[in-house]
């Protein structure tokens, strides 16, 4: 009966080492996968802060834009002072393709056009 019982007993230990063994496999896969994920986490606000600051540029370049048009309007600029220039909107420009007059792609600014050109 002792024999059975130590038998029984060595069993037991190597099932415990190899369930020992998996667990510590699985530690190390899991520590691994952590890693990896801090390691991504940390790309991602890397990305995040150079959004930030591109948004924070495009703010910046869009108040400005802003004030210009303010200013062009406290200035009363309007085709009638301009007889030989006229200004054509984004969409009219687009509708004549690329000639003499240009649109800012990013602003939707407008450009003086001769009004001969059309």
């Amino acid at each position: 009966m002792a024999a059975a019982s130590y038998d029984q007993l060595l069993k037991q230990v190597e099932a415990l080492k190899m369930e020992n063994s998996n667990l510590r496999q699985e530690l190390e896969d899991n520590s691994n996968h952590l890693t990896k994920l801090e390691t991504e986490a940390s790309n991602m606000k890397e990305v995040l802060k150079q959004l930030q600051g591109s948004i924070e540029d495009e703010a910046m370049a869009s108040s400005g834009q802003i004030d210009l048009l303010e200013r062009l309007k406290e200035l009363n600029l309007d085709s009638s002072n301009f007889p030989g220039v006229k200004l054509r909107s984004k969409m009219s420009l687009r509708s004549y393709g690329s000639r003499e007059g240009s649109v800012s792609s990013r602003s939707g600014e407008c450009s003086p056009v001769p009004m001969g050109s059309f």
